[in-house]
């Protein structure tokens, strides 16, 4: 990590605490139609673009089910639950930004929602002043599990995949990151560490304060 100059970060369920958010609600609106929405068919969709979560759910429901028919109860309720409950920063995320600062790192989201989400979550928690830039899924062609954000995030600050590392905790992040070349460290949230997390992750970390250590 001597060469290290760009850290890239993913944003929901690594940042912040906003995937069990994201479900319940995701789940309050399929049961409004009737739907069952267990936690194994949300954790496929954990990291990945809206059109491939749409896929997945259309999979799942059938054709008349569709991400597009559900969003506006989803978000609702999300908003309905993070009025109530607030948006956690993730354990470690202060601290890992202040050393980055420190060390003079480059760093960046690179986040499968939208421009909008992120600046809301970033105002709501006092982050907004603490990255160089971010880019959402709306901005390159093909979101994650795609390498495009990853790659974009790499041109934008121009610094090689090699001099760059992406912190995930989804496996749609980490296919992404494996498929820039960039080394991705997994912090997991919802998701267990599957083999395929062991064989490619450059290393799992329990939190975001292991992250120092590791790139230390």
């Amino acid at each position: 990590m001597k060469d290290l100059k760009l850290v890239i970060f993913d944003m929901d369920g690594l940042l912040f605490d906003t995937e069990r958010p994201s479900y319940l609600a995701m789940k309050q609106a399929l049961e409004m139609l009737g739907l069952a929405f267990p936690m194994a068919i949300y954790k496929r969709m954990i990291g990945a673009s809206d059109h491939k979560c749409d896929e997945i759910i259309k999979e799942v429901y059938g054709e008349e089910v569709s991400l597009q028919r559900i969003t506006s109860d989803y978000l609702k309720a999300f908003k309905k639950i993070l009025e109530n409950e607030g948006l956690t920063i993730k354990p470690g995320a202060n601290e890992l930004l202040d050393y980055i600062e420190r060390r003079g790192l480059k760093k960046c989201i690179a986040s499968s929602s939208s421009r909008e989400t992120i600046q809301q979550y970033l105002a709501m928690t006092g982050l907004t002043n603490r990255f160089d830039f971010y880019i959402s899924g709306d901005e390159v062609q093909r979101g994650k599990p795609y390498p495009d954000i990853f790659l974009e995030a790499c041109n934008r600050a121009q610094e090689s995949p090699g001099s760059s590392i992406v912190l995930e905790d989804s496996l749609n992040g980490l296919r992404a990151a494996v498929g820039a070349n960039i080394n991705c460290i997994i912090v997991p949230d919802l998701i267990e560490p599957n083999d395929e997390m062991k064989k490619h992750a450059y290393e799992i970390a329990v939190d975001l304060n292991r992250v120092i250590e590791i790139i230390n």
